[in-house]
Parts: structure tokens; C-alpha cells; sequence
């Protein structure tokens, strides 16, 4: 008699989940459930653009996967506390000599060493998507109970975004392209002061003007947000024949010698014309422009038999004596993990991902981006699945 053994392997249980994502929330520092609000008036928009702002983010996303509602009434604290702390609110000068107080967060003089206290598009588009994500999700879901206090949101980013969509702010190339300028407060203290935006800066903005249009139902940045993704697409990326990607530069002409963005800020720029596409309905990137984005995941991460590696920038500048690094060598090496949300478009990145961090030490990472890629990975798998 012949006896038949038969052994099946256990399926391999999935490292990034709801309870690994809850896990890295409850060890922050700043932006916690016990340690926010806080009424801390030295936070700047810098501070809130490149630290709440992911959080907030991580909290829709966190909702959009789950469906579970606490994500939603923990961002709902967090959002009115951050309209406590425009410039309007709490007197603050937004622009240095020009006695505006206006709805939206200055950076403090941070990056002029306190010399001039600038209002950056980039800090008003990181801060009202997420906001504007949670009005999105009450109206497309209709969830009655957030509806007063996501009316109030609304009017609060509209209000936001205004400042930086001014006649003098914007150039038409031609037709069909052109892009946003920087505020002119500043010229010659302030690097982006009167000059063509840059991508990561302006396509988070755009972003945020889409939903808006969106939401209201209305047109006020449509004509300028399609000329921009024509700028985007026609004049700043160019193709990777190896990888069948897309890498871009800062401008159309290198002007200050950094042709090809680093990962964390070209994940800015991509996931700004993601959300222009997926959740406010423009169209000029198709899906297969954004598989080919998605593309870079596989280009940016090099796993030599467990050992991890990654890229600087989207592509191989010609300073570079070698492409791929150590977290050791590399300021952005856990960034490609923000990449997440590109899985929408190809779900064998998120296996890509998930192997990384089962091979890193996930706990060297920033906080606040740590959780956004925990939550994008969790809303792009849902959306696949």
C-alpha cells in the first residue's frame, strides 16, 4: 500500500497591515492622539506641510481601506486645529513688509534664516489635500454627520488656495502650456520668489485645486491646472527605455544644475498628478502614464540577495559616481516607500514594497512619511482587491 504525503506550505502572512499601521500611530511623538492638538504657535507651515500633512493623509487613506470611521473622527480634530493657526488667525505678517495676514500658513522665515517670512504654494497644497480628501469622502459617501463641518472646511481651502492664483503667478508658454510663478514678495532672498515653480511644489497645489473645482463644482483652476499637465507631460518628462519610466527634471531647461528630482521630492510631484487623476478626474495622464511612473519603483529599489539598496534621484545624474546606495549614503533611501499609492496601477510594486521592509529597519524612518506609506500600501492593495 502506497501512502501519499501531501505538505502545504502556510501562505506567507502580509507584514503591512491595519495593526501595523496603528503600531507607528501611537509611537509619535508630535502629531498623536495624545500629543494633538498642540497648541504650539512656533509650528510654521513647513511644519505642517512635511509633518502633519502625511499624517493626515494617512488618515484618509487609513479610511478609504477600511471603511472604519475613527480614522475620520481623529482627522476631524486635527484639521480644526490647523485652521487655528493661519496667519490671519494669529496675526502673523505672511509676507515680510506687505501687511497681509492672510488665511494660510507662512514658513516663519525658515528658509531664509528668519530673514523673510514667505507663504509657500507647496505648504498650502501639502496642508488642504488631505482636507480636501475628507470633504471628498463625506460628499462621494454622503456622510451626513461630517457634512456641516466639511462645508466649513471647504470655504477654509478655498480661501487658502486664492492667495497663490494670481494673474502675475502664472506664465502660458504657449496654447496649451504654462505654469504657476512664485509670489514675487521676496525677490532676491526667497530662491522660488518670482520664478517657474518647481514640479514638486506646484503639482501638490495643483492637486489641491483640482479637488476644489471638484468639490464646488466649479472651474476656477481647471484652464490653468490642464495647461500645466500639458508642461508636465510634454516638456518635463522624458522616457526610460530601459525601465519603461518616466523621469522628470526641476525645469524644462536646467537652470540651477539639479536636472533629475530625488525620490522624496519627485514622489511629491507623482503623487500630486495622481491624485489630479484618480480623485479629481483630469485626464491628460492616462493609465499607462502612470504604470510607467509606477515603473520607477522597480528602478529606484535593488535587492542584492536581501541587502537593500536604493537610488538618489528618479535618474542617474552626471555628479553621481554610483546609482544605487545604502540608508547610510542615502537622505532619501526610505522614501521610494511613499510610492505606495502607485500599486493602483500595478500590485506587484506592493510586493516589491513589502519585501523591502521585511528587509530594512522601517523603524529609522521619518515618523510621519512612515505612517503615509503604511497607509497608501493598505489603500492601494484594498483598491486592488
Amino acid at each position: 500500500m502506497i501512502t501519499f504525503v501531501f505538505i502545504f506550505n502556510k501562505p506567507k502572512e502580509q507584514t503591512i497591515t491595519k495593526e501595523f499601521y496603528k503600531k507607528f500611530y501611537d509611537q509619535q511623538s508630535t502629531w498623536s492622539i495624545n500629543q494633538f492638538p498642540d497648541a504650539n504657535k512656533s509650528y510654521s507651515g513647513a511644519d505642517f506641510s512635511w509633518g502633519w500633512s502625511y499624517v493626515g493623509n494617512s488618515l484618509i487613506d487609513m479610511y478609504k481601506a477600511t471603511g472604519d470611521k475613527k480614522y475620520l473622527e481623529i482627522f476631524v480634530n486635527q484639521a480644526e486645529y490647523i485652521f487655528t493657526q493661519t496667519d490671519e488667525q494669529l496675526g502673523i505678517e505672511s509676507f515680510s513688509g506687505s501687511g497681509l495676514s492672510l488665511p494660510a500658513w507662512s514658513d516663519r522665515g525658515r528658509y531664509t534664516s528668519g530673514e523673510f517670512n514667505y507663504t509657500y504654494p507647496v505648504h498650502t497644497g501639502m496642508i488642504t489635500v488631505p482636507i480636501l480628501r475628507f470633504v471628498d469622502e463625506v460628499k462621494s459617501n454622503k456622510l451626513e454627520e461630517y457634512k456641516g463641518i466639511a462645508d466649513s472646511f471647504l470655504q477654509n481651502t478655498g480661501e487658502a488656495l486664492a492667495i497663490h492664483n494670481q494673474d502675475n503667478m502664472w506664465v502660458d508658454f504657449s496654447e496649451t502650456e504654462g505654469f504657476y510663478i512664485g509670489h514675487s514678495y521676496g525677490v532676491g532672498i526667497v530662491s522660488e520668489a518670482g520664478k517657474i515653480g518647481v514640479p514638486n511644489r506646484i503639482s501638490i497645489y495643483l492637486a489641491a485645486a483640482g479637488l476644489y473645482d471638484k468639490l464646488t463644482d466649479g472651474s476656477i483652476y481647471t484652464k490653468r491646472i490642464e495647461k500645466s499637465l500639458n508642461y508636465f507631460k510634454y516638456s518635463l518628462m522624458k522616457y526610460d527605455e530601459e525601465y519603461d519610466s518616466y523621469y522628470w527634471s526641476y525645469w524644462e531647461e536646467d537652470i540651477l544644475g539639479k536636472p533629475w528630482e530625488d525620490i522624496s521630492h519627485a514622489q511629491v510631484t507623482a503623487y500630486g498628478l495622481f491624485l489630479l487623476h484618480e480623485e479629481a478626474g483630469f485626464s491628460i495622464f492616462s493609465n499607462d502614464d502612470f504604470e510607467k511612473i509606477a515603473n520607477n519603483v522597480y528602478k529606484v529599489i535593488k535587492n542584492e540577495n536581501g541587502l537593500i539598496k536604493t537610488r538618489k534621484y528618479i535618474h542617474e545624474r552626471d555628479e553621481e559616481e554610483k546609482v544605487y546606495y545604502l540608508p547610510a549614503e542615502n537622505e532619501y533611501y526610505y522614501d521610494i516607500l511613499r510610492w505606495s499609492f502607485l500599486g493602483l496601477y500595478d500590485k506587484d510594486i506592493l510586493t516589491e514594497i513589502e519585501n523591502m521592509v521585511e528587509n530594512i529597519k522601517i523603524e529609522e524612518m521619518n515618523p510621519q512619511t512612515r505612517l503615509a506609506s503604511i497607509a497608501a500600501y493598505l489603500y492601494a492593495k484594498n483598491a486592488k482587491e
